[in-house]
């Protein structure tokens, strides 16, 4: 009816507040060393710099990758492991006009060989602990510890601003159903969007000084949540790799630290609420979580403890991070959603023809509004594929996402997130596009055929599953992969099959694959 369509909208539309939409990321950030130039903004381990050090380091490098004729939509792929480095030369591209391409150095020479030509990035900042073997070619190349005392003579004075809020602030890559990842092209006003979304849904109140986690790795795009609270004065702690994996010291290392704001995703969160998370001494005021869905039991705790406030976030690369979520402590829900829109944004769910579906009625996830980003770079077809004019804005060139996640409206007027439309999968907080790792799989000389899939045969132990019909052994077929995909795209198991089982329509029947 007109009226329920009214009520779609409505029910859609997220708050809209004020930002600063005519700023740069990096100037925010310059602004706040002015004001607490002497205040802890980053710590690893034993190193730890103030907002006035991690300023001067930041334009010494920035001045460097200037001379190289680094300016606006220029690309720096950045090749290193999480450090104090990292941060301060995701910075310094910004401060240099450019837009950082993150890369991940454990991923095979040929992924990274990909996400430079692809991105067509001038200059790769690394380091020799970070590229190890690797021999790019075609760039300008910045080795930060080599370079690192001819760097710390360059001039440490502010350098001309050349870029503004519509130019490119990073170029993140996620999986692509060809065989192929794609670069998300992110402009500076729509992370100051995000910024100022999350402080509206969730940070709110907060004081200046607070002790906040970088979990997230520099080539995942929650990573920005954490950039962006050095505008407000926040001091990072980069959690240590080592940690990640071992809830027990973990759960130490935030005692330790006296960590206020943690960011993980629903994997990691779950072996920590099982360790006695919720019974320590410290537990995080605040923790964001995103990246996957929550199961039901951890959700249950979340809501019913009083010691920390969970923060679900939901969104695509595509849309900044995030585009909607709720708060769990005190959810009267059993089972988990994914909240309303956030700051700006507006949420719809629409059937295949781009209209509103009924409350209740599963379609596509779609966004519109500040958060939506430039679309893929090099890839205009891809992009005219999925941000779409939006039918429901009377903004001139407005345009929407289409996420090709499914969900639905609930009566309350919270989103429910359903899963996939197609063939994509978040496993571990990593958005893998299964056909991708199906068409790597059949590149190798002994598979006539290959499908992946997730299975949970035992609840909570989401894995990654190929089936293969191959002639050869599948420790070929996993060496095979690892030289062409990142450690999380490789299945954890591989079935050998004589045939891929078909429905009488001759469709593979998923159903019928063995555990």
């Amino acid at each position: 009816s007109p009226e329920e369509l009214v009520r779609l909208v409505r029910v859609g539309s997220g708050e809209l507040v004020d930002f600063e939409r005519d700023a740069t990321l990096h100037g925010l950030i310059e602004r706040q060393v002015a004001r607490t130039p002497d205040a802890p903004a980053v710590v690893f381990g034993e190193t730890a710099l103030t907002y006035r050090q991690l300023d001067t380091r930041a334009n010494q490098l920035a001045w460097r990758l200037r001379s190289l004729g680094v300016g606006p939509e220029v690309k720096v792929a950045l090749c290193l492991e999480r450090s104090v480095e990292a941060l301060v030369a995701l910075l310094a591209v910004l401060k240099a006009g450019g837009a950082f391409v993150p890369m991940d150095p454990g991923a095979p020479p040929a992924r990274r060989d990909f996400v430079l030509k692809d991105s067509g990035a001038a200059v790769l900042v690394t380091t020799e602990a970070a590229c190890g073997d690797w021999s790019p070619y075609g760039v300008h190349e910045v080795w930060l510890d080599v370079e690192q005392t001819g760097l710390g003579a360059l001039s440490h004075e502010p350098l001309p601003v050349l870029t503004g809020p519509e130019h490119l602030a990073y170029v993140l890559y996620t999986s692509g159903s060809t065989g192929k990842p794609k670069g998300v092209m992110v402009q500076h006003r729509t992370i100051l969007n995000m910024h100022r979304a999350f402080i509206r849904a969730f940070y709110a109140g907060q004081p200046r000084g607070q002790r906040v986690s970088v979990n997230a790795p520099l080539y995942f795009d929650a990573v920005m949540d954490r950039v962006v609270q050095l505008i407000d004065g926040h001091c990072l702690h980069i959690v240590p790799d080592a940690l990640r994996v071992d809830p027990e010291a973990m759960l130490a290392w935030l005692e330790q630290h006296r960590i206020d704001s943690f960011d993980c995703t629903p994997a990691q969160l779950k072996p920590l609420l099982a360790a006695g998370m919720l019974e320590r001494d410290w537990v995080p005021p605040l923790v964001m979580m995103g990246g996957d869905a929550l199961d039901a039991e951890s959700w249950r705790k979340l809501a019913a403890t009083d010691r920390t406030r969970v923060f679900n976030g939901y969104g695509p690369t595509e849309c900044t991070v995030c585009t909607a979520g709720v708060t769990i402590q005190g959810s009267l829900r059993a089972e988990p959603f994914i909240g309303r829109p956030v700051a700006n944004l507006n949420a719809y769910v629409l059937d295949s023809r781009q209209r509103l579906v009924p409350f209740g009625t599963p379609g596509e996830l779609c966004f519109s509004g500040e958060s939506v980003t430039r679309g893929y770079l090099g890839r205009p077809d891809l992009t005219a594929e999925r941000f779409v004019p939006d039918p429901f804005s009377a903004e001139p060139g407005a345009r929407l996402y289409r996420t090709g996640d499914k969900g639905r409206w609930r009566p309350d007027g919270t989103l429910e997130f359903m899963g996939r439309l197609d063939f994509q999968v978040k496993l571990r907080g990593y958005r893998i596009e299964l056909g991708e790792v199906e068409a790597t799989l059949r590149t190798h000389a002994g598979v006539s055929d290959a499908l992946a899939l997730v299975r949970e045969d035992v609840p909570g132990d989401a894995r990654l599953v190929a089936y293969v019909v191959t002639d050869g052994d599948t420790e070929g077929l996993r060496e095979h992969l690892r030289r062409h995909l990142p450690e999380y795209m490789v299945p954890s198991a591989f079935v050998t099959l004589p045939a891929l089982p078909l429905t009488p329509n001759g469709k593979v029947d998923r159903k019928a694959l063995p555990s």
